[in-house]
């Protein structure tokens, strides 16, 4: 490992990881994002090997992910108010890390995938992530208005999910509706309930933006349309939480049910 001690805004470094905080198109230009907290990096590091550099402020201890590390990733400490400006989140856990963006590839059997149209909110974009993960999903498309599949705040909501998750951005849903041979679902406030739909073998979930829904063009590329019950009073539930109750309504079904 080769420490430095960053204490000026002109450092490279500190560039470097600023803009890597900030910027969509920068990330993008140089393949790389930035971590934030121990468990995203040692989940990175537990798929992909040491990331190129960790960022710590002055002082704190390395010794919790120092067995992630090699010889030649590069350890910068920063004086707190330092830290602070690059740190990506209100709440920064102490320790960044940058990371090349892996690209991982689409199986080539699909028995549930996720398309995502325009999820603005980077929170929920990184809990449906990480509830896709945890119930099987193959494969992820987002539209091209969605958050920032590699900001650090969907990151930091998907808790690891990227690193094993294939995602494809900017898609065109119509192609990937064309080709899927299987039921194909769009999310509404209408239609049969998820939990009367069979939803056993291959299956595509549409889900729409966070106000307004599903768009009608899009509606219109699937087979058939089913919601959510809900009590008397409630509108509509939040997406992640919808994602979640409709993925893991066919993992109950594929897997406990008689």
């Amino acid at each position: 490992m080769k420490r430095q001690l960053i204490s000026s805004r002109g450092n490279q470094h500190f560039k470097h990881l600023k803009k890597l905080s900030e910027s969509p198109r920068y990330r993008y230009e140089v393949q790389q994002t930035i971590l934030d907290g121990i468990h995203l990096i040692e989940s990175y590091a537990q798929r992909f090997g040491s990331p190129d550099s960790v960022a710590l402020i002055q002082g704190s201890d390395i010794n919790k992910i120092s067995g992630y590390l090699n010889e030649n990733t590069q350890v910068l400490e920063f004086p707190a108010g330092l830290f602070s400006e690059i740190a990506p989140v209100m709440s920064p856990t102490g320790i960044l890390a940058s990371i090349n963006i892996p690209h991982l590839d689409a199986p080539k059997k699909q028995n549930c995938i996720l398309l995502l149209e325009n999820i603005q909110d980077p929170g929920n974009l990184g809990s449906i992530l990480r509830s896709a993960s945890a119930s099987g999903v193959d494969l992820v498309y987002l539209s091209d208005h969605c958050a920032d599949l590699w900001s650090p705040k969907v990151l930091r909501g998907g808790q690891g999910a990227h690193f094993y998750l294939p995602c494809v951005e900017n898609a065109v849903f119509s192609d990937i509706t064309n080709t899927f041979e299987g039921k194909i679902f769009a999310t509404e406030l209408t239609g049969k309930s998820i939990f009367k739909e069979n939803l056993k073998g291959p299956v595509a979930f549409i889900f729409g933006n966070e106000g307004s829904g599903l768009q009608s063009e899009t509606i219109s590329l699937t087979s058939h349309s089913i919601h959510i019950p809900m009590e008397m009073g409630i509108e509509s539930l939040n997406v992640s939480a919808a994602v979640s109750i409709c993925l893991y309504e066919k993992y109950r079904q594929e897997n406990f049910s008689d």
